[in-house]
């Protein structure tokens, strides 16, 4: 007698929400401490710098440590299971009275309060899907930040994306479970997919979707040229010269006078 296959339950469910807890060890090459460096480099001449606004915080690593380097952190994702990884954290290291963690959209942050400096970092502006919504992120935080603040952030270019996000694919499992993660990035609309699948059961999984899209050289400097900012650089990530086309990913710095 033949037995039956059983049937296949794919359930699609939002960007973070069962991943989360996964995403530290997803991302354990990230050198979370040359990240703080570089920052601090950035604005080592302005000893007003006391409170940050760290924008998509993820499970808040950046958060925490830049607190530990004597800065009020308010960290701010879109994804409540991220921000639930990211209290744990805060919680662990005893930094409650120090950094603040908040469910928000990068482009409709609630808080009345004027930061000296916001931080995206992550690819965090990648993952709004055009130039008109990342324009809207730079009109509104423009409004968050004080006279004479920064806002520093990074951006993921074409080049790094056909460089790496061609048919990645790679599987990870551990004690609690795993995942496989697809990654393919479309050259013609820029727009890098990520597909995270969880075996639930032999018969259930969830699948999550992760949706990116790289700007360019000239993209960036449009946005940065139209936004209310008083001056911009656009750096190399690596060497911090001034990017080219050869850039996989710039760091873009933003003042308001």
């Amino acid at each position: 007698m033949r037995h039956k296959e059983p049937d296949i339950h794919i359930k699609k469910i939002p960007p973070y929400s069962y991943l989360a807890p996964f995403y530290d060890d997803l991302m354990d090459y990230i050198d979370y401490d040359l990240w703080i460096e570089d920052i601090m480099g950035f604005i080592k001449e302005d000893p007003t710098v006391m409170n940050m606004l760290d924008v998509s915080c993820g499970t808040g690593s950046m958060a925490v440590r830049f607190a530990q380097a004597g800065l009020k952190v308010t960290a701010v994702d879109i994804s409540p299971e991220m921000v639930r990884e990211a209290k744990k954290k805060v919680d662990a290291a005893k930094l409650n009275d120090w950094v603040r963690v908040a469910v928000g959209d990068m482009r409709q942050i609630p808080f009345p309060d004027l930061f000296d400096i916001v931080i995206n970092l992550h690819d965090g502006l990648n993952y709004l899907p055009n130039l008109e919504s990342a324009a809207e992120f730079l009109e509104h935080t423009y409004k968050l930040i004080r006279p004479d603040g920064w806002l520093i952030m990074d951006v993921v270019t074409p080049l790094l994306c056909e460089n790496h996000f061609m048919g990645y694919r790679e599987i990870y499992t551990d004690e609690s479970g795993g995942y496989e993660r697809e990654t393919n990035y479309d050259k013609t609309t820029r727009q890098a997919l990520t597909k995270f699948t969880f075996e639930i059961s032999p018969s259930e999984f969830l699948v999550e979707e992760h949706g990116q899209r790289a700007y360019d050289l000239e993209e960036v400097r449009q946005l940065c040229e139209q936004s209310p900012f008083d001056s911009y650089e656009i750096l190399d990530d690596e060497d911090f010269r001034t990017a080219d086309a050869s850039s996989e990913r710039f760091y873009v710095i933003l003042r308001r006078t």
